[in-house]
């Protein structure tokens, strides 16, 4: 065992990280909170702690997919500079964003189109023959539809209209959500404790994008005003899928990644509009960066090797 490859996948509800031997057995894995620095002010820190001291044996190769990562963008030199400090100048050390990643991961290295719905939204299309392709993708203040934020959003647009209105047949959806959040459910007291809630989040997109669980919950329940929340998501989301295939020109399957997706109404809705459900991920994002730092380390990266990562992935 002379050398390893290191794949971190940075989101921001949660970092991981893997080294992986030569013949494809995983050496180690950790995990700890988000790290992505437009709204994790300790970002640096948890990419740090994450990274010190992590293998047994000397590293060749790392794919680190971060949040908010891209090589174009000015701000994105304080990501690079805190992952080659971590891992030290002997580390061939490759970056992309987080989805890039989880999109090599769903099609093992192969083309697609992953759809990326969590606490933020994004579509990353890979032909495999020309520069992969991004649609939305803009953060929180301009777009991300379709996200956990939007879903959480819109959610909380509902009770706060509630509570001006008092519209009785509003008025079991916004106690769901005000539930949720552990606030009173008496109108009158509602407002300030709502207002109270908002003013002390450290992480105000996350706790927001939150409760798109609970507006989960709801449709599984048979919330109709859940269902639509889920189903206008999924609307954004599968626009967004088939103008990646417009503009490349070609029909690839597509395959979803995040929290948002675990909604049975998203998937199902966004495969009614695009035509077929979706290919399932063939490995997480954890995996993808691993398969492609092995290639970049010259490694052969047959079935066999595939699907040692993958059993050992498996027991995280």
């Amino acid at each position: 065992m002379d050398d390893a490859i290191l794949a971190v996948d940075g989101g921001g509800t949660r970092t991981r990280a893997v080294v992986v031997a030569r013949d494809g057995h995983v050496l180690v894995q950790r995990h700890t909170g988000g790290s992505n620095p437009y709204d994790k002010v300790d970002w640096a820190e948890t990419l740090t702690h994450l990274l010190r001291d992590i293998s047994p044996v000397p590293l060749r190769t790392a794919m680190i997919g971060l949040a908010g990562y891209s090589a174009q963008r000015p701000s994105s030199r304080m990501q690079e500079e805190v992952i080659r400090t971590a891992l030290g100048p002997d580390v061939a050390i490759t970056m992309c964003s987080d989805v890039e990643i989880a999109c090599i991961g769903a099609f093992a290295d192969g083309p697609g189109i992953l759809a990326l719905a969590g606490t933020g939204s994004v579509i990353w299309a890979d032909d495999r023959r020309n520069p992969p392709l991004r649609i939305g993708g803009w953060g929180y203040m301009l777009g991300d539809e379709g996200s956990g934020y939007w879903i959480g959003s819109v959610a909380l647009g509902r009770v706060v209209h509630f509570l001006d209105t008092r519209h009785r047949e509003e008025a079991a959806f916004a106690t769901r959500i005000l539930e949720a959040l552990g606030l009173p459910i008496d109108p009158d007291a509602a407002g300030e404790a709502l207002l109270e809630w908002q003013r002390v989040q450290d992480h105000p997109r996350s706790a927001i994008a939150a409760l798109a669980h609970e507006v989960n919950r709801l449709a599984d329940g048979g919330s109709a005003e859940a269902v639509q929340i889920l189903r206008q998501a999924a609307g954004f989301l599968s626009s967004q899928v088939m103008t990646a295939r417009e503009r490349l020109g070609q029909p690839l399957p597509w395959s979803h990644s995040g929290s948002v997706f675990l909604s049975r109404t998203v998937i199902d809705t966004v495969s009614h509009h695009v035509g077929e459900a979706p290919q399932a991920p063939q490995f997480s994002a954890l995996g993808g960066g691993a398969m492609r730092a092995a290639r970049l380390a010259g490694w052969d990266v047959d079935g066999p090797w595939l699907a040692r990562l993958r059993a050992g992935l498996l027991r995280d």
